[in-house]
């Protein structure tokens, strides 16, 4: 009789703790590219957030540029998720159409989630449209970033009166990357600034954490990330985590 009642105690338990949490995330992870370990980030990120809420992940991995655009122009190809993390190297894209394709589906609503090099993707190789001053990737990235500084910890400060911001919770004030690769961030497209970032060297502290509203979208875009070790540190993860959870308004 205790066996029995102690097995439904555990079931009760399961199901306050599945309604607690709700359905998990249908996450899409678009990864490949020059300059980094895709290979193994796809897995450091997949496993670590879902360590933190509960996700369900689709992984599109691609190392090639071509093969990449061409499963990205199928039509469809974002459906069923519920948000999309860029984590990729194509600097060099020059197709402003298939650019802007990318950006309407979250401009439509599908939240993002960009790291690292997505800041350097679609848009080093085109001009912004006529009467546009800049390209359409940064606009939904909400920075327009070019250029790094050389391989070195960086010190991140949170912004002045963003502390107490979600996705930060977890974040130490001062934190100091394993490694590290500072991006130049030239200009702030109406994105709300988080964190900056230092590594010693640069003549002043760079945009590295912040959030944009797109659309209808939310974004979350942090620079930091170069290298497994900082991806696969509790702090990373955590506000990567923190992240998901913002853009997807579940915090």
């Amino acid at each position: 009789m205790n066996l029995q009642c102690l097995k439904l105690t555990a079931c009760f338990a399961l199901i306050a703790v599945s309604t607690a949490v709700g359905k998990p995330l249908k996450g899409l992870i678009i990864t490949g590219g020059c300059c980094h370990d895709y290979k193994n980030q796809k897995n450091i990120i997949s496993e670590g957030v879902s360590k933190r809420l509960p996700v369900k992940w689709d992984v599109y991995f691609e190392m090639n540029q071509q093969k990449s655009k061409e499963h990205l122009s199928r039509k469809g190809w974002a459906d069923g998720c519920d948000f999309i993390v860029w984590n990729h190297c194509f600097a060099h894209e020059k197709d402003s159409k298939f650019i802007d394709s990318l950006a309407a589906i979250h401009k439509a609503g599908k939240p993002a989630v960009a790291l690292h090099c997505a800041m350097h993707s679609y848009h080093w190789s085109i001009k912004p449209a006529e009467g546009k001053k800049e390209n359409t990737w940064p606009e939904f990235l909400g920075a327009y970033s070019k250029g790094h500084g050389p391989k070195r910890k960086i010190t991140v400060t949170k912004a002045k009166g963003q502390e107490k911001h979600p996705i930060l919770k977890d974040l130490p004030d001062g934190w100091i990357t394993p490694e590290g690769e500072l991006y130049n961030v030239q200009r702030v497209l109406g994105a709300t600034v988080l964190a900056y970032g230092n590594n010693g060297v640069a003549k002043e502290p760079q945009a590295c954490i912040w959030t944009n509203e797109y659309g209808k979208s939310r974004v979350f875009a942090t620079t930091i990330g170069h290298h497994n070790s900082t991806m696969s540190t509790k702090e990373y993860l955590d506000l990567v985590a923190n992240g998901v959870r913002w853009v997807t308004r579940t915090e």
